[in-house]
Parts: C-alpha cells; sequence; structure tokens
C-alpha cells in the first residue's frame, strides 16, 4: 500500500550510518551491547532515538527494509536479558493472544438476508437467527453460524455440518495441517461459502544451545464450498505467521486484523548458575539480535494445496507498507488484511502493517479502526506488572492515551490508511468505539499515577480532517473513582455508557453536536450493567450483576430493563436477579447474547453454583437457559430449562442459543440441544464430541 500518507521515521543519513542491512555481520564487542554502529562505535543514543523520537505524524513509515530491521533490533536491544527478550526463555516468552471473542458489550442484530442449501431458502432474521454482531450489516466470526437448513459448529477442534431436520452430523470440514497443531477456532458463513479461522501451534526444540524467542503461532484462513453440506469442498487455503485478533464480513470482504510475533529471532539461556555464565548468555543474545535480518521480524504467509502442501512462501507485507505508532507498542506486526471470500485462493488483496501488539478493532461498513497503546505491553510482556515498565522500556511508562488509526473499507477489494488521532486513557474493548461519516467516538477510562489518583472516563468525538483524527468535543468526569463496563452507541446522538465501583450509574450522553457532546441524563443504582441492548425505540436491556451498595460485591446476575425515552431522566423499571453465585457468558461475550423480536423473547444462558455440602451438590445449581419476555415497560422471567447432556443440576450454560423456526438451539462443547422456543420442551439433540 502506497505510503505518501506519512513521513519517513528515519533520514537516510542516519539509516545509512546505522543499519545493518538485514544480514549478520561481525562487530567490536560493546560493554553495554545496546545500540546500533555508528562510526565504528556502538551509540545507546542512536538506539535510543530509533524509539524515543516521535514522528511528525501518528503513523511513521519506514523507507525501506533496512530502516525497518534498526527499529525492531533497536526495540528488541533495550529489552534483552541473559534469559531472553524481556526477562524470561525463549519459545514462549511472548504468548500469542487468542481472537478478540470476550467483549463484555452487546451488538445490534445482523441485517437480514438470504443463504441457501441448496434445497431450501430461509431468511435470517425471519427464519432464523444469526449471530448478534456490532454494526448491522458487518458480520463478526462465531464458533456456530446457521442458515435455518444446517447448524455448522466448531467444537472440540473440528468443524462439523449438522442437518437441522434429521439431527444428525452429515459432514466434517476438512482442514489443511495436522490436528494435534492446527485448531479451528472460528468461522463466517457467507451463501455457500464458509470461511474457517484456525490456529496452529508450533514449539520449536533447541538448536546448538538456541530457541526460539517467541512462540511461532500461525493463523490458517480457509474457504470451503457447502453448497453440498453432505460432502464440503475446500476451495484454497492460506498459512500466515501470527495469531488473528478479530475479523469482520462486509458484502464479499472479509477484513481481518492479526498480530505476529517476530518469528524468526532467537535467544539462549545461562549455561551455569554463575554471574559469569549470565553475562556471557546476556551479551550472546545480543549477538543474536543484532544478527538477525528482515526476514526474522516481519510476517510470511503460504500458499496450500488442498492436502495442506505449502506451494510458496512470502512476505505477507513489504517494508514499505508497515509504520510505527508514536507510542512505542512492543515489537509484534499489527497486519490489517483484506480478503476476498470468493477467491479461489483466499490470499490477502492488500494490507497494512503496524510495529504494535494492540489489537481492539472496531469496523463499521466503510471503516475500520485499530487502536494501539504502550499500556499493550502490560499484556504482552507478563514481567511488566512485576518489575514495572519503568525497567524495561526506553523513556519510562507509556504515555496513559490510546492512539486510534482510521482505514477506509469502503472498497471491496482495498484497505486504505486514512487518519489517525488518540484519546486520553484507555479503551474497555471493541464496543467503546464507534463511527459514523467520519466522525469517531471513543469512550475511555484513564487512571492517573499514584495510589492517591482519581479514576475518570470519558466519551471524546474526534473527526477524520486530512491525515488527522482531530479532537471536536468530549466529556470528562464520568464515573469518578469508577471504571467503564459497557457501552452502547444507540444512534448518532446518543451514547449509553455504564462505570462501576459500588454503584452503577449509567449515563445517557447526547452527541448531536459532535464539538459539544453533554451528560443529558444519569442515572445510578445498585450493581452494574456489562452488556447493554436495546430492545424498542427508548428502551434499553441491561445485563450484568446485581451488587452491594456499600461494598460493591457482586450479588448474582440480574437483567434490568431501563426507560430511557426521556434522555434526562433515565428509569430502571424492571429486575429480574437469579440469585448469589449466578452469571451468564453474556457478561463476557456478546455474541451469547439472543433476542427474538418475533416473540419478544430474549434468552439467557446462566450458571448458578453452590458449594457442596455432605459430598452432595446443594440442589439450587443450575446450568442452561431461561426465557424473558420483553414488552414496553415490561420485563416478565418465563421458564428454564437445563441444556446439559447429562448433568441435570450442574454444568456450564451453553455458549451460544439460535432461533431455528419455532426452536430454540443451544451449542456446548459437548454438542446440541434443541427445544420448543414457547415451552423450552425438548433436550440433548446431537453429540459433538
Amino acid at each position: 500500500m502506497p505510503r505518501s500518507h506519512v513521513s519517513t521515521f528515519l533520514a537516510i543519513p542516519l539509516a545509512a550510518s546505522l543499519l545493518l542491512a538485514g544480514c549478520s555481520v561481525s562487530r567490536p564487542a560493546d560493554p553495554r551491547g545496546d545500540a546500533p554502529q555508528t562510526g565504528g562505535q556502538w551509540d545507546e543514543s542512536v538506539a535510543r532515538a530509533a524509539i524515543t523520537a516521535l514522528p511528525a505524524n501518528y503513523l511513521a513509515g519506514f523507507g525501506d527494509c533496512s530502516e525497518l530491521l534498526t527499529y525492531y533490533q533497536a526495540n528488541a536491544l533495550e529489552m534483552v536479558t541473559p534469559y531472553g527478550i524481556g526477562g524470561w526463555g525463549g519459545s514462549g516468552g511472548f504468548a500469542e493472544s487468542a481472537p478478540d471473542d470476550s467483549s463484555n458489550e452487546g451488538g445490534a442484530a445482523p441485517a437480514a438476508g438470504t443463504a441457501s442449501d441448496g434445497q431450501a431458502s430461509y431468511e435470517a432474521g425471519k427464519d432464523y437467527s444469526g449471530t448478534n454482531v456490532q454494526e448491522e450489516g458487518v458480520d463478526e466470526p462465531d464458533i456456530v453460524k446457521t442458515n435455518g437448513s444446517i447448524i455448522i459448529a466448531v467444537t472440540n477442534g473440528r468443524v462439523r455440518i449438522v442437518d437441522v431436520q434429521t439431527r444428525k452430523v452429515i459432514s466434517t470440514v476438512t482442514l489443511p495441517g495436522r490436528r494435534d497443531q492446527a485448531q479451528p477456532s472460528e468461522i463466517l458463513l457467507h451463501g455457500q461459502t464458509l470461511v474457517v479461522l484456525s490456529q496452529e501451534w508450533n514449539y520449536a526444540q533447541p538448536v546448538d544451545g538456541t530457541t526460539m524467542a517467541f512462540n511461532p503461532g500461525r493463523t490458517i484462513v480457509t474457504t470451503v464450498d457447502i453448497s453440498d453440506p453432505a460432502s464440503p469442498t475446500t476451495i484454497g487455503s492460506t498459512r500466515m505467521e501470527g495469531s488473528y485478533r478479530s475479523a469482520r464480513l462486509v458484502g464479499d470482504t472479509v477484513r481481518m486484523v492479526m498480530v505476529t510475533e517476530p518469528p524468526g529471532v532467537l535467544t539462549t539461556a545461562p549455561k551455569t548458575g554463575t554471574l559469569t555464565a549470565e553475562a556471557e548468555a546476556e551479551q550472546a543474545n545480543r549477538e543474536l539480535v543484532r544478527s538477525t535480518t528482515i526476514d526474522d521480524w516481519i510476517p510470511h504467509l503460504q500458499q496450500l494445496d488442498a492436502d495442506g502442501r505449502a506451494l510458496s512462501t512470502d512476505p505477507l507485507l513489504d517494508c514499505d507498507q508497515i509504520s510505527r505508532p508514536r507510542d512505542p507498542a512492543g515489537l509484534s506486526t499489527l497486519s490489517v488484511l483484506t480478503f476476498d471470500v470468493g477467491s479461489a485462493n483466499p490470499a490477502p488483496t492488500s494490507g497494512a502493517g503496524l510495529v504494535a501488539s494492540g489489537g481492539t478493532v472496531y469496523a463499521s461498513t466503510d471503516r475500520l479502526v485499530v487502536a494501539t497503546s504502550g499500556w499493550d505491553l502490560w499484556n504482552w510482556m507478563p514481567m511488566a506488572s512485576d518489575a514495572g515498565v519503568d525497567s524495561i522500556w526506553p523513556g519510562g511508562a507509556p504515555a496513559n492515551r490510546t492512539d486510534l488509526h482510521s482505514f477506509d473499507i469502503s472498497e471491496p477489494n482495498t484497505t486504505r490508511y486514512v487518519a489517525s488521532g488518540s484519546v486520553d486513557g484507555r479503551l474497555i474493548n471493541q464496543w467503546a468505539l464507534d463511527e459514523d461519516a467520519g466522525v469517531i467516538r471513543a469512550a475511555t477510562t484513564t487512571d492517573p499515577p499514584g495510589a492517591s489518583g482519581q479514576s475518570q472516563s470519558s466519551l471524546v468525538v474526534l473527526r477524520e480532517e486530512g491525515d488527522q483524527l482531530s479532537q471536536t468535543g468530549r466529556v470528562d468526569g464520568l464515573g469518578l473513582d469508577e471504571q467503564i463496563q459497557s457501552v452502547r452507541y444507540l444512534s448518532k446522538d446518543v451514547a449509553a455508557v455504564v462505570t462501576f465501583r459500588q454503584t452503577d450509574p449509567l449515563y445517557l450522553i447526547d452527541t448531536s453536536d459532535p464539538t459539544a457532546p453533554k451528560v443529558a441524563g444519569e442515572l445510578k443504582i445498585p450493581g452494574f450493567s456489562a452488556y447493554l441492548h436495546p430492545i424498542a425505540d427508548g428502551w434499553l436491556l441491561g445485563v450484568g450483576q446485581d451488587a452491594d451498595v456499600e461494598t460493591g460485591q457482586s450479588k448474582g446476575l440480574q437483567v434490568s430493563l431501563f426507560d430511557i425515552r426521556d434522555l434526562s431522566s433515565p428509569k430502571q423499571t424492571q429486575v429480574v436477579t437469579w440469585g448469589s453465585n449466578s452469571y451468564s457468558p453474556i457478561e463476557n461475550d456478546h455474541r451469547a447474547f439472543l433476542s427474538w423480536p418475533a416473540t419478544g423473547q430474549v434468552v439467557i444462558p446462566y450458571t448458578r453454583w453452590s458449594e457442596s455440602t455432605d459430598g452432595k451438590e446443594a440442589q439450587d445449581s443450575f446450568a442452561g437457559v431461561t426465557t424473558l419476555t420483553v414488552g414496553t415497560g415490561t420485563l416478565v422471567k418465563g421458564k428454564s430449562t437445563s441444556t446439559s447432556a447429562k448433568n441435570k443440576e450442574w454444568g456450564e450454560a451453553p455458549l451460544r442459543t439460535m432461533v431455528i423456526g419455532d426452536d430454540l438451539w443451544t451449542l456446548d462443547w459437548a454438542g446440541l440441544a434443541r427445544f420448543d422456543l414457547a415451552s423450552l420442551e425438548g433436550g440433548w439433540a446431537v453429540d459433538l464430541p
């Protein structure tokens, strides 16, 4: 992707003097060993400048691979220890993160559409439910999808297709790679094409006293023709170095964000417990970093044949497609990639990269926003919270802010960088972001340094102006000494924000004037909502926890109905609770929520547990679902049923629920259960061992 929009980070004369030219060379001994070579001497200031110098813009490109290589190496040399990079040994020091599937906010129902299996045609939203997503028209990957006649489920390392009428597994999708190394994670369904996102883990063995500095995680994208669901056929596969954070499907195009730890960097460790051995190991690790080439740092991809054999191996991104954010955010490469669902070989058609380890991703139909922060190092480096970022990262603790990078995804085959900006504080997850016509809203929590500081939250409005996201207005002081728990953008004019410590302030914020957003109304109640979902015009549902008003201690699952027809005076009109030690997967994953407007029902999966007495489980333990009937100002608890295959009193709530026709289907790791939606009569249907 052309990078004319960003300024070159390192000047060419400087680059020529210090770059390592992508090859292994011998160098004089360096007593500190922490900077590239300049004029025959090792200059620590050069390495520091490569990391801490602020680019002119929020993103800065690299003129060539040599400049990019220097940036990677200079960052790594700051963190080298006798035991690797960051303070511990190789092959596992920097764990790959799982896909971003732990959001605790809700989403809108997907847009209605049609899907066919070649035998029958059903309409989404009318004949069957889809994945609960954040934005209408933007589908999200999940562990289960349906088109009304079949159910495709990802459980226990397999992708299986179940016929709805016969309740039988009619096929298992064949995927490339060994099952002990590659596991399907999530899927997307587009008509008769299934997109499978798989994760692959390999554990490199030590060779000649060295081992891999980072776990070599991989992502495999496989497209499958399911026009005959009993005989699915692989269309093509691409393997990429790194783990995917999130993906979105808009029309025929998949946008995927993935993070790649340096795939080829080696480290060693002391051979004995002596101080001399430690010093020698640290020096050896510095030399290993200095001898790396650009291929050791950037991600690569392979095209695979139908049997999973590699046909070619190439860089995933060119060096001039990779930029650095203003604030250093790790040694990883974050890639924003575009795939054509209909392609015979699902290789990226375009891409852009950042040297960052962030992974908060939001997408509308026109924009994809990626958030990066220096505080991602706290998740990226397990020792950071113990040793302190000051001792690990040059320049001390990172700034308490989050940078936002906006990409234009309105064209099917192109991902184009647009603009960047920053907001104070940190984002809870993707649901803290929203975009409409180039205007971005971001809800953040700022934790000031020092134990005596008081946290507070804000809603910031930014607008694309050239290559900058310029702040147009903000609201501060939300939930003093509290943290944001959930955010829901109800329209381009209204946002709902929940903060919590001991009580649950629900803020309704008027953003109709982007230059002067303001709090329109506020409601304080015990507990908090971890998930917000608009039910009808002027009514809002919250799923979360009841809590003690004095201590903030959780008291169990609760669902609340809020009347927000008058923004200045929100009211909690109904509350349903399930007692102590009860919780729902909805609190951590919005895709577990199901609203079925055709019947006015909301399905709540939940678990309630009690400690054993006399070697027996307490009688009020439960794992299953309950339904709520939601009307104008009414919230009525309906029937409940256990969804477990074997144990009616204990287990875990289902991971997902879906409506097909007049039936409610539930999915857990053991398989599928089926119930009549009105009566909840039914039971176990399909084993998925």
